[in-house]
Parts: structure tokens; sequence; C-alpha cells
């Protein structure tokens, strides 16, 4: 049917065959954003000469790791010119992260002001239970916003929409009620794909490609939209996010 694809959340470094993982994704010629957990992560990956085609690395710090690994702040700012793509950064408010969430903040807040320097950023979003955070300490940045796997409100989701955000959608969510409801509001114009690869269904041990077909089963359905179309716009978009 096409041979666009594309996964704008994964998180290659999480499995044990990591190059082989990386080595696939570039065979299938699959565009794809892959995020790190950590700016020494980030670090040790650009150190090696990080050379492909349709993979592109990108600097996070995720926020379950804010507290522990604060230190690493420097990291990232030392690296932060070396990539447009910054990820996983953001928000995490589930209840294992209470006791953390002002050094979350502090952390976030250093890592989008720094991006508020550079519109050509484009930036993968965690928002867990903190969607309403993430949009304040977002509010300024002229680049481009991809909210990963959203799971938030939809008062916050209608702001993210009217902010000209881009939201990352996978197969996870079409399986609960909420995730479909997310979905169905999201414009298409503003709708790429993601894995979020090994959390999600399917891909835990092993990466294909081919979770996107249940994706794609799911907008046709939904949206009433043919699926060329879909897949014209999911390309459209791409573009527009990297331009």
């Amino acid at each position: 049917m096409t041979d666009f694809y594309m996964d704008m959340h994964m998180h290659f470094d999480l499995y044990k065959n990591k190059y082989e993982v990386l080595k696939y994704i570039e065979d299938k010629k699959s565009y794809t954003i892959a995020v790190t957990n950590l700016p020494d992560l980030y670090k040790k990956y650009y150190a090696e000469n990080w050379n492909y085609k349709y993979i592109r690395l990108a600097l996070g710090f995720h926020p379950e790791l804010a507290a522990q690994y604060n230190d690493q702040i420097r990291t990232f700012k030392k690296f932060f010119q070396t990539t447009r793509y910054i990820g996983e950064v953001g928000l995490d408010y589930s209840v294992k992260n209470i006791r953390n969430i002002e050094k979350q903040k502090e952390v976030f807040k250093q890592i989008i002001d720094l991006c508020k320097s550079d519109k050509k950023k484009i930036i993968s979003v965690h928002t867990r239970k903190a969607e309403r955070d993430c949009l304040k300490i977002l509010d300024g940045f002229e680049g481009r916003v991809i909210l990963h796997w959203y799971t938030g409100n939809l008062r916050d989701l209608k702001i993210a929409i009217s902010r000209g955000y881009f939201f990352s959608i996978n197969q996870q969510m079409i399986k609960s009620q909420n995730g479909k409801n997310i979905i169905n509001m999201i414009p298409i114009d503003r709708i790429v794909i993601e894995s979020d690869a090994p959390f999600t269904d399917g891909l835990h041990t092993t990466y294909n490609i081919y979770f996107m077909n249940d994706i794609m089963e799911y907008l046709h359905i939904s949206k009433e939209l043919d699926k060329q179309f879909i897949y014209a716009k999911l390309q459209e978009n791409f573009r527009k996010i990297l331009l």
C-alpha cells in the first residue's frame, strides 16, 4: 500500500539487539526519531559517529530520571547544539514521581528556556498527568512540539491543538476509550505515528515497523478517510515538522 514508514518516538537502546534494530530501521527506510532518556546516553551514541540516513538521534532527559541524575543538565547544555531533536523530555506527575515534581519542573524549564533560543528545535514531550504544567512551560517556544502519547483531558488537548502542536499516536492508544477519544479529537493534519517501543504491545522484545497497520486501520475507520489520503497527510505532517 505504501513504502512510507515513520516512528516519531522510540527507544532503540532499550533493546538487547539495539544495533540490529537500527539496521532494520535503515533497511526499511523508516523515518525515525530515536529518543534517549539521559544526556549521558545521547553523549554515548553521538560519540559513536551517528551516521544514519533515516534515524535521528534525540537529546533527552526523561522526567522520571530528572531528580536522580540532575547533574546531567550540564551534559544536556553541552550537547544542545549538536542536534535539532530533543526528547524524551517533559513532566510526569504519576504517583511514583510525586516527590520529584519540583526537580522535574526545574530541569524541564531549563531545557525549554534553552530551546526558546532556537526555533528549529523539534521537541518530543512526555506529559503524563502533568499536561497543564507542560503547556505553561512550553508557552513561548516557537519551534515544533510533538506531544508523545498524550493521555490528558480534552480541555488541555484543545489548547495544544490551538497552539499548532503535533501529536504522536501509537497502537496502545487505540486499545482504550480514552485513547480513542483523544485521537478522534486531533485533526489529521496534526497526527504523526510513534511506537514508543519497547513499551507497547507487540514490540516488547522485537521491533518491527508494522505496528503502523493497526493505527492506519483505526484512522481510516474513525475519521472516515481513505488510507492513501491518510498516508499522504502523514508525509505532509512529517515534512511540516522538519521545515
